[in-house]
This record gives C-alpha cells, structure tokens and sequence, in this order.
C-alpha cells in the first residue's frame, strides 16, 4: 500500500508579517473602502510535481507544491490558476490560501521578500509514464514475487514523454532563401532515475552506459540520464541475494541538455560556393573539347585512304595519357600534355597532294559512266530478245495445242486407216513442237536442252538479262559515289586551314583565351589553370606530360589521315565525356563536372537540412522553456517546474 506523501511545513524566519489581516474574501464593506492591492515588483512560480508509484511505476498520489517566491513592499492579491486540483494546504505560518473555482487567492503581506508554500493534489495527466519491469533469472517477476530472493536481476527503466508538439519552423536553405516545413516533436524532458542499491547484497553490477555512480558507505547510488524522444529505456544488472530494494527517486526537468553544433553551417556555405566556381570552370572547358570534337567530325574524310605510321606516336601519348590519368589532378595533366602533343604534331604541309586526288577521281568517274551506259544497252538488247522469245514461245505454245487436239481427234476413229494415218502425222508434230517449247523455256529461263544428264545446264535469258542489270545498277552506284567524291574534292583545298583553325582552338583549350575570337566576351581559361590549381598533384602531372611530349613525330604519309582524324575525335570526345581509348577507360572532364555537381548538391541538402535542424532544435528549446508550470501561473509571474517520482522499493513482508 503506497503511503501518502508528507511535505513538511516551512517557516520562514526573515521579516514576513506574522500575522496577516483577519479579513476574509466576503468582506465586501472592508474592501470597498481599503485601497486596491498593487502588483508585487517581482513574483516566481515554482511547481514541483510530486508523484508517488508503485514499485512497478504506477502513480498512485499525484501532489504539486507551489512555492511563491514574492518581492516588492505592501500587500499583494496573488491569483495562482489551479484547473483540476483537489483540496489545497497551506505550508507556510500566516499564509491562507483559497481556492474558488480553478483558483488558488491569497493575499500577502511582503516587507522586501516572501516565501509561501501551499500544496494541492491532482488528478491532472501527467506528462510523462514510467514503467519499471523485473527480470530474474530471465524470468519476468512482480515486484513482490522477488522480495527475498536471489540471482541475476535485470531492472528496465521505460519512459514514455507525452508532450508532443507540432509547429511550423523557418528556416533559410541552402541558397539563402526563407523556407518553412511542418516538424513533430516531443517537448525535451530530462529524466533521471537514483537507483540506491545495497552493496553487500548487490554485486556484479552492469549499469547503463553513461550513468553516474555514488558511493556512500555499502550505499550504491547510480544516475542515469534519460531523454525520452518520445520513448527511452534503459536496464541495470547484478547479482542479488535476498533482493530488497529501496525506493527509487525519478527527477525530471523541462530542458535540452545538449544539442548540435550548428556553428560549421556558415563554413560549408562557403565551401558549396567554391565547388560551384570550379564545376563552371570544368564545364568550360567541356565545352571547348566537345566543340573541336564536332567540328572534327564534320569534316568527310572518306576518300584519303593510306597509310601513315605517325599513329603509333598518337597512340604511345594516349596510353601514357590514360595510364596518367588516375586521380582529379593528374586527369588534368594528362588533359593538358596531350592537347600540347597533338598541337605540336599539327604541319599544314603534308596535304599539298591533295589536288591529284580530285584529277583521278574526275578519271574514274568518267570510266565507270561509260561502262554503265553499255551495260544499260546490252539489258536493252536482252529485253528485246526476251520478248520476242516469248512471242514465239507463245505461238508453239498455240500450234502444240491443236496438232494435240487433232491427233486425238482422228485417233477417235480407230477402224478408218485414213484416220489414222493423219493422227500419226498430228501426233508425230505434237512431239517436234513439245520438244520446241522446251527449248524456247531453256532457252528463257535456262536448264539443260538435252533433259536431265551429265551436261551442267546453261544459263537463260532472263538470268543474263538480270546480272547486267545488277552489274549496271553497281556501275550506276559507282559513278554516283565517285560524282560525290569529285564533288566534294574541291573543298579538300579547305582541310589546311580547318587544320589551323583546329590547331588555335586546341591552344585555346590548353592555355585560355577567346574561344571564338570574336571580342570583347570574357577570355575562357584553359586547362593549365586547372592543372595548376591541383598543385598537391604537381610531380605525378609533370611526369605524365614528359612521357607524352618526347613520343610526338612528323606524320610521314597521309593516306591515314581519315583513320587518325577519327581517333583524334573519338579521344577529344572521351576528353569531354569519358570513353574508351586502347581499350582502358578514360574518364573525361564530364567526370570532373559531375563529381563536383555531386558534392555540391550533397552539400546544399546538408546545408539546409542543418539549418532544418538548427530551427527545430531552437523550436524544442523554446518549448523547454516555455514548459514552465503544471497547473498554470499567476499573470506576470516566472514559472519554474520540475517533477519528482518516488516508486516503491521492494521489501520482504
């Protein structure tokens, strides 16, 4: 049976009035004519909510004591709000609290300062639910089927925090601007169980981390923090013999006792900015390597077929290059010795052969026409052939049919010799024009004149006829091509320029400058500025430049121009993009683009969700301190409030 909590009364000894007017509240005549009370200079309203449970958390007698802590000079009407408290009583010598309705009135006499103390019980829900479970010896116990006995005890500690809050927070994101979310919250409450154990009955003990130990005597008292959000629990083990428990006080205190530190927000900022200049500065020179590389491929170098054994050089660079390439910085310095190579490599005086071309080409198309048009004659020929083979065909074909019918006919009459005779005749003409007709189809559509044997079968008409006309569609296909071709020879003359045009945009794309050399638009900075600005990578850079610097030759032929413009291409493309050169992956600025675009949004969601954080760990305690009284407060006063959990012990009966 829990016993009821006994608060002791208070006396203060300072200078309070020891006796105050023996006027009560329905006085009216005495109030009308005495001078309405004033408000004292100072007033603070301690609440602390005394909670008896039993030993297994659950309360039994809920008592809040109200401590009024009163300064000015003069007589003072405090109204102290009280909504469902029962019966109330004074704790302080000539302090007469009333209450009326939901409020406690009293009135006091103050000469500097004054303590008054009154308290009243509750039926009022409390905020938080403790709930304490034993286990012993893995078995799950009533606090009285333990008293007396032994072995390994395990005690938890439940806490479940009630306040929960909803509210609007602001906040600037990651660019500055307002922002505002809906958060959910329990108001911080710090919780904190004394366990008292007996040591000479309690040994081996496993308490929770971050618990504090007190020891005073055989008398071992741990505190153990606990900050429901809105749950926490904790457990303490030991071994017990002849289990007998003290009761176990629980201090709980509206507050946030740590929070993060919100001081490095500005700090990222400043980093996030830093990766964004630098992510525009890569995709600036993205843009110039994708640029050279689609004005690579414009160029229709199909018909320059040779050999050149320059390659080899191009392709020694790029597998240093891509070797080189490993690493942010030491991509960038393999960027850079490559573009430098590939200027160096660039002569105009190689393609002063290029006019001859266009002469063979006009030579070729002139033949190949030639050949079409008497190819095209002899399908003419053919066709005409074809038709009149087939009028004759046609007409045997008339002819067979009736000496068939006549033979048949005069075959009919099979005792009349005449008949017969002339149906002999019909038949023997029938077989002479069937024999016609099969070579008229062979010679049509081919096959062997002498029937099925050893002889191989000769090709028909038609067959010739359509293998002209595929030889004349090809001759007609290959004069088309090489009309293309001459076509396109004169602008062969333009290739050195475009090659010197190349060249300055690939130096722009090295050292900087105006991409399009058009004025006064800001210059684009090349890729020696970023090389540079990776100096951590400096040794590594020079030593992949070196490599590819000492491998670039003189091309000694152009007949492989096509095959090397096109890997020049596809590499200045794997430059901007990624892709693959001599079979190894090279990643390309766009690697450097994204990564740094990565970091950055990862950093401005970091950024807002920190200062997310930071307004609702404000909103929590501003709800701490606002959480400032059980029953409620006098107008103008200063709440303060704290709760204090007895729960029962275990004893033996």
């Amino acid at each position: 049976m829990a016993q009821p909590l006994k608060i002791v009364r208070v006396t203060r000894r300072a200078s309070i009035v020891a006796v105050l007017t023996a006027v009560t509240l329905m006085s009216a005549a005495v109030a009308s004519s005495a001078p309405a009370p004033g408000a004292p200079d100072s007033l603070v309203d301690n609440e602390t909510v005394y909670v008896v449970a039993d030993a297994s958390g659950t309360p039994q007698t809920t008592v809040v004591v109200d401590w009024l802590q009163v300064e000015g000079h003069g007589t003072f009407e405090i109204a102290d709000p009280a909504p469902g408290a029962g019966a109330i009583e004074s704790l302080t010598d000539g302090f007469d609290p009333v209450k009326s309705g939901d409020t406690v009135a009293a009135t006091v006499d103050v000469d500097g300062y004054g303590d008054f103390f009154y308290r009243a019980e509750t039926d009022a829900p409390l905020p938080i639910d403790i709930s304490v479970t034993y286990v012993l010896d893995g078995e799950e116990m009533a606090p009285d089927e333990i008293a007396g006995k032994s072995g390994r005890l395990r005690i938890e500690f439940e806490v479940v925090n009630r306040l929960e809050r909803t509210e609007v927070v602001e906040y600037l994101d990651a660019e500055g601007a307002p922002a505002s979310s809906e958060v959910t919250y329990t108001v911080p409450l710090l919780c904190i169980p004394q366990l008292e154990l007996d040591g000479t009955r309690m040994t081996g003990v496993v308490p929770p981390e971050g618990s504090q130990l007190a020891i005073a005597g055989q008398t071992m008292t741990y505190a153990i923090p606990m900050m429901p959000m809105p749950e926490a629990s904790v457990a303490i083990e030991m071994d017990a013999r002849d289990i007998e428990l003290a009761p176990t006080i629980v201090s709980v205190f509206p507050t946030l006792s740590a929070s993060p530190d919100f001081s490095m927000v500005d700090e990222l900022v400043q980093l996030r900015d830093s990766l964004s200049l630098l992510e525009e500065l890569s995709s600036g020179h993205r843009t110039v390597a994708q640029r050279i590389s689609g004005e690579l491929a414009a160029y229709d170098l199909s018909s320059m077929t040779g050999a050149a054994d320059g390659l080899s050089a191009l392709r020694t660079g790029l597998d240093e290059l891509t070797v080189g390439a490993e690493g942010l910085a030491r991509l960038s310095a393999g960027q850079y010795a490559y573009l430098d190579g590939v200027i160096g490599s660039i002569d105009t005086s190689q393609f002063d052969q290029l006019g001859q071309l266009g002469v063979a080409i006009s030579d070729m198309r002139a033949a190949a026409s030639q050949l079409e048009t008497g190819t095209a004659g002899l399908v003419t020929l053919l066709d005409g052939q074809i038709a009149l083979a087939e009028s004759v065909k046609a007409s045997n074909a008339a002819l067979l049919a009736e000496a068939s019918g006549y033979a048949a006919e005069y075959g009919a009459y099979s005792t009349d010799a005449t008949a017969l005779a002339a149906s002999g005749d019909f038949a023997s003409l029938a077989s002479g024009l069937g024999a016609q007709d099969h070579l008229l189809g062979v010679l049509l559509d081919g096959g062997d004149p002498d029937g099925p044997g050893p002889q191989p079968a000769m090709p028909g008409l038609r067959d010739t006829r359509d293998s002209l006309a595929q030889i004349r569609d090809g001759l007609t296909g290959l004069r088309q091509g090489l009309e293309a071709l001459e076509a396109q020879a004169g602008s062969l003359s333009a290739v050195p320029g475009a090659f010197e045009r190349m060249k300055g945009a690939l130096i722009v794309l090295r050292d900087g400058g105006d991409p399009d050399g058009a004025g006064p638009a800001p210059v684009m900075p090349g890729l020696e500025a970023t090389r540079d600005g990776l100096a951590g990578l400096a040794d590594g850079i020079g030593q992949a430049a070196a490599g590819f610097v000492g491998s670039s030759d003189q091309f000694e032929m152009l007949d492989e121009v096509p095959a090397m413009m096109a890997e020049l291409q596809s590499v200045l493309s794997a430059l901007a993009d990624g892709g693959t050169v001599e079979g190894s992956e090279l990643p390309g600025i766009d690697t450097t683009v994204g990564a740094l675009d990565e970091m950055g949004t990862g950093l401005g969601d970091g950024i807002a969700e920190a200062r997310e954080g930071e307004a609702l760990t404000n909103a929590m305690k501003r709800a701490a301190d606002g959480y400032t009284s059980f029953l409620g407060s006098p107008d103008g006063a200063v709440g303060r409030l704290s709760f204090l959990f007895k729960i029962d012990g275990v004893s033996v009966p």
